[in-house]
């Protein structure tokens, strides 16, 4: 019974001390889903209201295929988590009934050819290229960060930025970025 009791104590010393070690506060200097948020609706605004843009969406809606988040940071940010910035910036663009006449956005070829070996479709059922939407414009996201390391101190600086480019020509039709820095000090960092 002794040892249960010490088991026990032992257990549970373990446990808080790791406690002092990890972060008690949930502070990190990732970037984090209020960062998506506010850096997505920032985006979306920033497409929506721009002139250029809207001069070219007189004559029509932009067709846009989005492409995979380019990560420059030194966080690991998996595929999928990272496709989420882009998104939730479609999301927030075709979720306005004003807007949805102004962008279309179709699958990347990638997608598209996964989800044609998922569904079993072939080639003749799905007919030609031709008949398929064709994008004009391509939205990316590149992040950078420039992390800095001392005792009981980290810091990170993030520079997010999107643009939307014409793929024909490659310019640049519009640019935009979201910036932030983030620092924790003390037992996170033990």
């Amino acid at each position: 019974m002794r040892w249960i009791g010490l088991l026990l104590a032992l257990f549970t010393v373990s446990v808080s001390g790791c406690g002092t070690a990890l972060n008690r506060n949930m502070e990190s200097t990732f970037l984090s889903g209020h960062d998506l948020m506010v850096m997505t609706d920032k985006m979306a605004a920033s497409i929506a209201s721009n002139p250029q843009i809207a001069a070219i969406t007189v004559h029509g809606p932009m067709v846009i295929v989005l492409t995979h988040l380019r990560n420059m940071t030194d966080e690991i940010i998996p595929r999928g988590e990272g496709d989420i910035f882009l998104h939730r910036v479609r999301v927030l663009l075709n979720g306005e009934p004003a807007l949805r006449s102004r962008f279309v956005f179709v699958l990347n070829r990638e997608t598209f050819k996964e989800l044609q070996v998922q569904e079993g479709w072939s080639a003749a059922q799905l007919g030609p290229d031709v008949r398929r939407l064709q994008p004009k414009y391509a939205l990316r996201a590149v992040f950078y960060s420039d992390t800095k390391v001392a005792h009981r101190y980290r810091s990170d600086y993030y520079l997010c930025t999107y643009l939307l480019t014409n793929i024909r020509t490659g310019q640049i039709i519009w640019e935009n970025s979201y910036e932030v820095k983030k620092a924790v000090h003390g037992s996170f960092l033990d």
